[in-house]
């Protein structure tokens, strides 16, 4: 009985890392289809801007399919960072510092805010992708980075250092962290965060269809039918 659960074990173990080496394969050829060359994954930053935001549009709709059918599940970022390594971030920061620069040009903010604001949200690429299917989704992660900048900044500010005001820092720190407070910029903001997201979904459409025509009839349509049968998923 024993000697049977084991074997049992050892097949299920061995048909899941099958399974999971089906699922990188493929993968890998639906990300090839989109940078077309390993080249342009390590030279990212050197391909023409025009080039660097179809590339970047075309990958985050990607990962955010790949999510919405499980692929990998929760180990789909950490292949992700194996093909791309440092590239992903830079690709990332070509879709959000433009976003950035709209948006706080809108609010008034600028500076220590841009800043922060890109690093922040290129920092998480599966809530970017995310957030980028949704203008409340987006929102949400615009204040959520607003607010973590402003304790940032209330942790940094002079005139509070020392330990004799850390729990000044604190307790400041905890108001700006503070569910209400982050619900209050979403007010704020939503109005101007939702029609920047409609000009950018705009934009995004006007690569999405020249990216069409540059992979050729075949698109990356064409890998789905064996994703799909070989993981049981469906778009």
């Amino acid at each position: 009985m024993l000697q049977k659960k084991i074997k049992k074990s050892l097949i299920e173990t061995k048909n899941k890392k099958e399974s999971i080496l089906i699922e990188q394969k493929l993968i890998k050829s639906r990300i090839m289809m989109i940078v077309e060359n390993e080249d342009n994954i390590k030279n990212f930053k050197s391909l023409p801007k025009s080039k660097q935001e179809k590339i970047a549009h075309k990958l985050f709709e990607e990962i955010n399919y790949l999510q919405e059918t499980n692929i990998l599940n929760e180990q789909l970022m950490d292949f992700l960072g194996k093909i791309f390594g440092n590239s992903l971030g830079g690709i990332a920061q070509t879709i959000v510092e433009p976003m950035v620069n709209s948006l706080l040009s809108g609010i008034g903010l600028e500076g220590y805010f841009k800043d922060f604001l890109v690093s922040f949200i290129t920092s998480n690429p599966a809530r970017l992708a995310k957030a980028l299917k949704s203008c409340d989704e987006l929102t949400k992660l615009v204040a959520e980075s607003l607010s973590e900048a402003v304790f940032m900044m209330i942790q940094r500010q002079q005139g509070l250092e020392g330990q004799g005001y850390t729990f000044l820092r604190n307790a400041l720190g905890g108001a700006v962290k503070d569910t209400a407070f982050i619900k209050s910029i979403e007010t704020q903001i939503s109005g101007i965060v939702c029609q920047l997201f409609g000009k950018m979904n705009d934009k995004a459409s006007g690569v999405y269809d020249k990216l069409k025509t540059d992979v050729g009839t075949q698109g990356l349509g064409g890998i789905l039918p064996s994703l799909s049968s070989l993981t049981g998923q469906s778009k």
